[in-house]
């Protein structure tokens, strides 16, 4: 799941209003669910510029069937949509939200995870924690952290202090720790993918980047 933007001649503002600040008064989305297996599309809806991408996330969960997976970016991100794809028996496979409530359980009780601490004892490049998500909803999932490379890391921290000091503010020293790792949940058992298996599963997500590049490139 993903979606696209683009911008519109400003008299088409009321019907379809852009992002706000600089960018184009008038603008709109296009909301896709492409099928991996099918090269088909299950979703096609165009939407409003200003809309966040999280809104259409219900929409899409209606279609949660027994064993097929969603895959999707942090826009999409919500504790409840993962709770439907779970309950459903269907699968997911998203980056992790660090600002959401996360649980291990310790001595059989839910207690709090400190993901920056728990980092920081991580001796190899990946690892992997089961976890449950939310605070209500309580999502069983697998936490999967990959440590990325240290060029990376920094062209990162670079890109979030520029960002910070556009804002007026610093960035915290617990962001900055997050920026070193990529972080993954997902609801598909051991059984069947192994921890390094989610890691290189998840960049098939630019196959529907690779449609919108195709789109704005060859139909302008």
């Amino acid at each position: 799941m993903d979606s696209t933007g683009f911008g519109l001649p400003e008299s088409l503002k009321d019907l379809f209003p852009g992002a706000g600040g600089s960018a184009a008064k008038a603008g709109a989305k296009i909301q896709t669910v492409w099928d991996y297996k099918s090269s088909g599309f299950d979703h096609f809806a165009l939407t409003a510029w200003n809309i966040p991408d999280n809104k259409d996330v219900d929409t899409v969960v209606a279609l949660a069937q027994k064993g097929i997976l969603f895959l999707w970016d942090l826009g999409y991100f919500t504790v409840q949509a993962l709770a439907h794809i779970a309950a459903t028996g269907a699968y997911f496979l998203s980056r992790l939200n660090h600002q959401t409530n996360i649980y291990e359980t310790v001595a059989g009780h839910l207690t709090p995870l400190e993901l920056v601490p728990f980092l920081h004892s991580v001796k190899g490049n990946i690892v992997e924690k089961d976890i449950f998500i939310g605070a209500k909803d309580q999502v069983r999932s697998r936490l999967i952290a990959s440590r990325v490379p240290e060029i990376r890391v920094n062209e990162r921290r670079r890109k979030a202090r520029k960002n910070a000091k556009k804002k007026g503010y610093t960035p915290s020293q617990a962001h900055l720790t997050l920026l070193a790792w990529n972080l993954f949940i997902t609801n598909v058992p051991q059984t069947i993918w192994k921890t390094e298996t989610v890691v290189k599963v998840y960049p098939l997500r630019w196959q529907i980047a690779i449609i919108f590049k195709s789109w704005k490139s060859s139909l302008h």
